[in-house]
C-alpha cells in the first residue's frame, strides 16, 4: 500500500472494547431541526440482525456507490466485493477515490446528483462531510459509514480488543519461546484517529501480561502508512536497539520492517512480527512460516459484498443491519490463511450462508427505508 490509508480504514477495516458508545437516534431526518428520540446504551439495545421481506418499493435509483479515500489494497478489495454484489443483484455501481476532504465531498455530491440508493463511505474530515451525509439520509439514501456517523448502517470494530489480542499473542510468545525477556518495537497510528489510540492502549496492556521482562524500547507514531515508511523506521530502530525481537503495528508497516530486518541480516527464527489489516504480503509471510507470526485481518472483500447486497436490499424496501462488526480474524497459520483467502476469493456462497458470513462480520440490529428516520449520530463501539 502506498500512502496513508485514511484513518487506517477500519480507523478500519473497521474501536475500543473498553466501553460502549451511545446510540443517538434522530427523528425526522429530512428536517433541519431534527431532535434526538433516544440516547441509550448501544450494546444494550442491539440484537442480532433478522433478515426480512420487502415492505414496499422505495423508488430510489437502482444504484450503489463507494466513496473511497485511498487506492489501498483493502479498499480495492472492498470495491471489488461491492461491485460483485451489485452485478449479482442487477444494480448499478459507482466508485471514485477522493484523497482530500474537498474532493471527497465533491465525489459524494456527484454520486447523489446522479442518483444512488446506497452510499458507502469512509471519512477524511467528519465535520466537512457531515452536511452531505445528513443530506443523503434526508433523501432516503442508505448511508453506509465505515467507523463514522451520521450514517444509516455503520461498520464498527473493537480496536482496543484488536490491540489487546495482538499484545497478548506477543506476550505469550515471549513467555513460551524467549524466556519472558524481549525488546519490543511498536508502530502506533495515534495521529490517524482517536480510536486508534485505543488499539495502542490495548497493545500495551496485552504486552504487560508477559511481566516486566518484556520492554517496549521503541514506540513510534507513524503518519505515512507504507512499506517504505516501515522499512526506514525499522532501519533506525536497528541502529539504536539491535536486540529487538518483537515488532508490531499495522501490516503495511510491519512488512516493511520485516524486509529491513532481513536486509540487515538480523532475521532470527525466534523473532515475533505481527500486523493488523491482513495485507496480502503479510498473509503470505504467515503462510510460509517464520518470524511473521500473526496478521489480524479484516474481511474487506466480504464486507464490500455485504454492503452491496444490503444496499440493493434497502432499495427494494427490505430491512438491513444497523451495524456490521468488522471482526479481527487471527491469521496465525497456513491453514488459517488458506481458509480466509478462499472466503475472500468467492464471497457469494459465504454471504449466502448467514452463519459463515457472520463468522467474519457479525450483523446487529435492523433498519429499513420505512424506519429511516432512525440513524447513527455517533460512532458505535461493539463489545
Amino acid at each position: 500500500m502506498a500512502g496513508i490509508s485514511r484513518r487506517d480504514a477500519i480507523k478500519l477495516a473497521m474501536l475500543g472494547a473498553g466501553g460502549l458508545a451511545s446510540l443517538d437516534l434522530i427523528a425526522a431526518c429530512s428536517s433541519a431541526s431534527s431532535t434526538p428520540l433516544a440516547a441509550t446504551s448501544s450494546g444494550a439495545r442491539l440484537t442480532a440482525f433478522v433478515p426480512g421481506t420487502a415492505s414496499s418499493p422505495t423508488g430510489l435509483p437502482k444504484r450503489v456507490a463507494w466513496a473511497s479515500t485511498a487506492d489501498s489494497e483493502f479498499f480495492l478489495a472492498l470495491s471489488a466485493g461491492m461491485k460483485a454484489a451489485a452485478d449479482a443483484r442487477g444494480v448499478g455501481y459507482l466508485t471514485a477515490t477522493g484523497t482530500d476532504p474537498s474532493t471527497h465531498v465533491d465525489q459524494m455530491n456527484s454520486f447523489l446528483a446522479r442518483g444512488v440508493g446506497a452510499l458507502a463511505m469512509q471519512p477524511l474530515d467528519e465535520a466537512a462531510e457531515k452536511p452531505v451525509l445528513t443530506g443523503a439520509i434526508g433523501k432516503g439514501v442508505c448511508v453506509q459509514g465505515i467507523i463514522t456517523a451520521p450514517c444509516t448502517l455503520q461498520v464498527a470494530a473493537s480496536q482496543y480488543q484488536i490491540g489487546y489480542d495482538q499484545g497478548v499473542a506477543a506476550a505469550n510468545w515471549a513467555k513460551s519461546r524467549l524466556g519472558g525477556t524481549a525488546q519490543v518495537a511498536y508502530f502506533n497510528l495515534d495521529t490517524i484517529s482517536p480510536q486508534l489510540k485505543l488499539r495502542h492502549e490495548g497493545v500495551l496492556a496485552g504486552l504487560a501480561t508477559a511481566g516486566s521482562g518484556v520492554r517496549v524500547v521503541s514506540d513510534q507514531t507513524i503518519t505515512d502508512i507504507s512499506n517504505e515508511a516501515g522499512f526506514k523506521a525499522m532501519n533506525t530502530i536497528i541502529q539504536a536497539h539491535p536486540d529487538v525481537t518483537i515488532v508490531m503495528g499495522g501490516d503495511t508497516l510491519v512488512v516493511g520492517a520485516y524486509h529491513a530486518i532481513q536486509q540487515a541480516g538480523k532475521l532470527e527464527p525466534d523473532m515475533f512480527l505481527s500486523g493488523v489489516d491482513g495485507d496480502s504480503e503479510a498473509q503470505q509471510l504467515v503462510k510460509q512460516g517464520g518470524p511473521y507470526r500473526l496478521s489480524i485481518a479484516f474481511a474487506w472483500g466480504l464486507m464490500g459484498y455485504g454492503l452491496g447486497q444490503f444496499g440493493a436490499d434497502w432499495i427494494e424496501g427490505k430491512s438491513v443491519p444497523r451495524v456490521i462488526v468488522a471482526k479481527g480474524v487471527h491469521l496465525d497459520s497456513a491453514a488459517a490463511v488458506t481458509k480466509f483467502q478462499r472466503a475472500a476469493a468467492d464471497p457469494a456462497p459465504v454471504f449466502a450462508d448467514p452463519a459463515a458470513y457472520q463468522e467474519y462480520l457479525p450483523l446487529l440490529g435492523n433498519v429499513s427505508y420505512a424506519s429511516r428516520s432512525d440513524y447513527w449520530t455517533t460512532e458505535y463501539t461493539p463489545k
